[in-house]
C-alpha cells in the first residue's frame, strides 16, 4: 500500500509454503518500475488460522516418500511416568536433580558435564598445572516441558562456576556463572536419547566435556571416520616431541563398551576412567577454546606445530548447542543409527490444486541403494546423476541399485566400466557411478 493505503499489489502464499515466488518477483519488479522514484510503502501480511502439530511418520523409503494418514501410531506412547522421568516402552530416561545428569534404562550418570582448563592451541590439548576441573554444578533444576505422547522432553538448567580464563599457565580464580540449559528427549518409537547441551559461552582457555559411564569396561573404541570405522585401543602414538594423547577424532559416531553416541559435528572422544580391566567411560569433547593457532613450547608438545599466532575465533565466544544422541546395547549398522538420529524427515503437502490433494502413489522411491554406504549424491551434466559409495566393511558386498545403469568412473569423471542394477566392492573400497536413468 502507498501512504494514502491505496492498495498496489496483493500476493497469496503458494501451495509450496513460499510468500514470494517468481511470479510475485516479477510483480514487484514491474511495480518498483512503475512508481520510478522511491517511496514510502506499508507491507501487510494476513496469516490464516493454523495450528502445527506432531505427527508419527512410520518407515518412509530413502530418497523417497510416503504419504501420511491421521490415525493412532504403531507403537506405544511417551508417557512422563514423574516430574523427572520419561518412558516409551522401549527405553525408560530419567533426570537427576542433584548432579544435572540423566539416566537410560538404570545406567546413571550420563552427559555429566566436566570442566578443565587448556592452555594449548588448535593443535594440542594442554591442561595447566596444577589442573582444577569442575565437575559439580552450583544449582539444579528439571522440568517435563513435553509430556507425550510422541515427543517427551525433560530441561535440566544447570548453572557452573567456571574460571573465565587461564592466567599465567594456571586456571583463572575469577568465575563466572554459567547456565546450562540440557534438553533430553524421547521419541515414541525410538530406542536412543537425543540430548541438546545450549549455553552462551563467555570462558575462554578451557575444555568443556560430557562423561557417560559405560555399560560394561571397554578395551576399544569404534569410531566414523573418513569412509571408514577405526577400532582404536586405550593409548596413542606419541614421540620425544610431542605427548601422547589418546583424545580421537569421531565423524558422526563412536561405540565402546556396549554404548554409542551419534553426534552433530566433528568431535573428539577419549576413554577415561581406566582401571586394569579397561576403561569405565567415554569423553565426548562439547568445546575447546584456545586463543593461539600454535604455541610453544608446551607440556604436551615441546616445538610450535605452526606458526604462533593469537586468534580470536578460536575461544568460541557467543552461543553453543550442542546436540548427540545416547544408545545402549549393541548396534547392528551404526551408519543406519546415525542417519536415524541426524538426516531430517522433509515434509511438504501433495498436489498443486489444493493442499493434501495429491492422488499419486501412497509410496514411493526415486533411487535404491544397498550392500554400501552413500557419501554423496548430486546432479551431473547432462541430467545424470552421480552417486558416490563406499564399504567400510572388511568383506566384499555387491552395491544393488535397482532399474539404474550406467558407468562406474574415477575421480575425474573418466568412465571406468559399464554397470546394470548392481556392481561388486571390494572391503575399504570408493565407488562413483554415474547414473543414466531417471525416476
Amino acid at each position: 500500500m502507498d501512504a494514502e493505503g491505496t492498495e498496489l499489489l496483493r500476493a497469496e502464499r503458494g501451495t509450496d509454503g513460499v510468500l514470494v515466488g517468481s511470479s510475485v518477483r516479477r510483480r514487484l519488479g514491474e511495480l518498483a518500475a512503475r512508481l520510478g522514484s522511491r517511496q514510502d510503502l506499508a507491507v501487510r501480511v494476513t496469516q490464516p488460522p493454523g495450528q502445527a502439530v506432531l505427527a508419527f511418520a512410520a518407515d518412509v523409503p530413502g530418497y523417497g516418500w510416503a504419504r501420511w494418514a491421521p490415525g493412532p501410531p504403531p507403537v506405544d506412547p511417551v508417557v512422563a511416568v514423574d516430574d523427572q522421568t520419561l518412558a516409551n516402552g522401549l527405553l525408560t530416561v530419567a533426570a537427576d536433580p542433584a548432579t544435572a545428569t540423566f539416566s537410560v534404562d538404570g545406567l546413571g550418570g550420563l552427559g555429566r558435564l566436566v570442566d578443565g582448563g587448556d592452555i594449548g592451541d588448535t593443535y594440542n590439548w594442554c591442561p595447566p598445572d596444577p589442573e582444577v576441573e569442575i565437575g559439580a554444578p552450583v544449582s539444579v533444576t528439571v522440568e517435563v516441558t513435553d509430556a507425550g505422547p510422541l515427543r517427551g522432553r525433560l530441561v535440566v538448567v544447570a548453572t557452573y562456576g567456571w574460571p573465565r580464563r587461564a592466567e599465567h599457565g594456571r586456571r583463572g580464580v575469577e568465575l563466572v556463572d554459567v547456565e546450562v540449559t540440557t534438553t533430553v528427549e524421547l521419541r515414541a518409537g525410538e530406542r536412543f536419547v537425543r540430548v541438546t547441551t545450549a549455553f552462551d559461552h563467555r570462558c575462554r582457555d578451557h575444555r568443556l566435556r560430557a562423561l557417560f559411564p559405560l555399560p560394561a569396561p571397554a578395551t576399544v573404541s569404534r569410531a566414523e571416520c573418513a569412509f571408514a570405522v577405526v577400532t582404536r585401543g586405550l593409548v596413542a602414538e606419541g614421540g620425544p616431541t610431542e605427548a601422547a594423547l589418546a583424545t580421537f577424532p569421531s565423524r558422526r559416531f563412536v561405540s565402546a563398551g556396549g554404548l554409542t553416541v551419534v553426534h552433530e559435528g566433528l568431535l573428539e572422544y577419549e576413554l577415561v576412567q581406566r582401571r586394569a580391566d579397561g576403561a569405565h567411560a567415554l569423553a565426548l569433547t562439547l568445546v575447546r577454546a584456545t586463543g593461539m593457532l600454535s604455541r610453544g613450547p608446551m607440556a604436551t608438545r615441546a616445538l610450535p606445530a605452526g606458526p604462533l599466532l593469537a586468534m580470536e575465533g578460536p575461544q568460541l565466544q557467543g552461543p553453543v548447542a550442542v546436540r548427540y544422541a545416547v544408545h545402549l546395547g549393541d548396534v547392528v549398522d551404526p551408519y543406519a543409527l546415525a542417519d536415524d538420529v541426524l538426516v531430517p524427515l522433509q515434509t511438504t503437502s501433495a498436489g498443486r490444486g489444493r493442499r493434501g490433494a495429491g492422488n499419486g502413489p501412497q509410496s514411493g522411491q526415486a533411487l535404491s541403494v544397498t550392500g554400501a554406504e552413500v557419501s554423496a549424491l548430486r546432479r551431473a551434466g547432462g541430467g545424470k546423476r552421480e552417486v558416490r559409495v563406499f564399504n567400510p566393511s572388511p568383506a566384499p558386498t555387491t552395491v544393488t541399485m535397482a532399474e539404474q545403469a550406467g558407468w562406474l568412473v574415477d575421480l575425474r569423471g573418466h568412465g571406468l566400466s559399464p554397470f546394470r542394477g548392481s556392481f561388486e566392492l571390494g572391503p575399504g573400497r570408493i565407488a562413483t557411478a554415474l547414473l543414466e536413468t531417471q525416476p
